[in-house]
């Protein structure tokens, strides 16, 4: 088995073989750590597919933690909650 690589979202995503099974590896836009779900998926698409999943929920929690920054900044939540919100959203 080989690792397939796809590009989804400006990222490089891959299937990689783990025994029998694969993984997936996420490569962010302009960036060079590696993400990851930690699944471990029976085909090389479905940890593609998962791979995407992971980008769409990545992209989802930079959009919240977005508006939480917002609304920090207009004054309308303090700093203790703006920072358990960000905690919440995997930030800091």
């Amino acid at each position: 088995m080989r690792t397939i690589t796809a590009f989804y979202r400006e990222w490089t995503i891959s299937a990689v073989p783990l025994g029998e099974e694969w993984t997936n590896r996420c490569l962010p836009p302009g960036r060079n750590t590696i993400c990851t779900d930690w699944g471990i998926y029976d085909t090389a698409e479905a940890a593609l597919s998962g791979a995407q999943e992971y980008i769409d929920r990545a992209a989802a929690m930079y959009v919240l933690a977005e508006g939480v920054l917002e609304l920090y900044e207009a004054e309308k939540i303090n700093p203790d909650d703006c920072q358990s919100l960000l905690r919440s959203l995997g930030y800091g």
